[in-house]
């Protein structure tokens, strides 16, 4: 596999639209994509701009949508950009608020051929058992909120995260690499000791305009670059600089190493909430 001058820990969710691909080309330069089998319109372009592509299993989208996936489906699509040296790796099926048993099951289906670049999924509500089993086999393991802690970033999901990375770094003194599924925002990448994250951040709020953040839309519009444009290049304009800003603020963020994170020794949830 191609070895990288600059490591990349963040995966930004794709489609990414706007201005005939130009978005989306600065949303994933420089950085990683992160292409669902449920959504991959851009997977041709990730793989030509960003720097390394992850590619998820849609099983959260489908989920969602009350969709079944055919699995057999997925990794025949899967084998045609396996081999890509910029594909890093590929997010096992999974079931999301399945059982144990049954995500075991999906993870003993894994093609021996498709098996180097596969990363399995440990969900919040299962097991710390399991999630140690599968660090003792895998080395890297994806994060995914579920269940009672299907919400990021509430003091029991702080907490919940807060007892796996010690089971998995101080107790056992494993060196998986764990990427966090949505997990890109700063106040998450941040305080945990995460190799990489995702989320669709900027696939999502770069083209809401005048809801989210719309100082940074008058600020677009009233610089002097954007006198004299038409509508439409105006709108061009703002959509890949509103992309660009929002970008690099994520970007700014990185990830504390697992010895920083061991070292440190503080709860990131206690911080957060006010209660060290």
């Amino acid at each position: 596999m191609t070895v990288l001058a600059r490591t990349v820990h963040h995966f930004h969710g794709t489609p990414v639209w706007g201005s005939a691909g130009d978005v989306h080309r600065i949303a994933v330069s420089g950085a990683g994509a992160f292409v669902s089998y449920a959504r991959p319109d851009q997977i041709d372009a990730s793989i030509q701009f960003a720097s390394l592509v992850a590619i998820d299993n849609g099983a959260f989208s489908a989920w969602k949508r009350g969709l079944v996936i055919d699995w057999s489906k997925f990794y025949q699509w899967l084998l045609a950009f396996y081999h890509h040296p910029k594909v890093s790796f590929y997010v096992i099926p999974d079931v999301v608020e399945g059982g144990e048993k049954d995500n075991d099951a999906l993870i003993r289906q894994v093609p021996a051929m498709l098996r180097d670049k596969a990363v399995p999924v440990w969900h919040l509500h299962e097991s710390i058992h399991r999630l140690v089993e599968l660090c003792r086999e895998w080395p890297r393991v994806c994060f995914g909120s579920s269940g009672e802690y299907a919400t990021i970033r509430t003091e029991r999901w702080h907490r919940r995260m807060q007892d796996a990375f010690e089971t998995i770094y101080c107790k056992f003194d494993f060196q998986t690499q764990v990427h966090g599924l949505r997990m890109l925002d700063g106040r998450v990448l941040g305080n945990y000791p995460l190799a990489t994250a995702d989320s669709t951040n900027l696939a999502c709020n770069v083209p809401k305009f005048n809801t989210k953040y719309p100082e940074l839309t008058r600020a677009i519009r009233e610089a002097e670059y954007s006198r004299g444009l038409s509508e439409k290049e105006l709108t061009a304009t703002i959509l890949k600089n509103r992309c660009a800003i929002l970008k690099g603020a994520i970007e700014a963020v990185q990830p504390q190493s697992i010895t920083e994170w061991v070292a440190k020794g503080l709860q990131p949830f206690q911080l957060e909430l006010g209660i060290a």
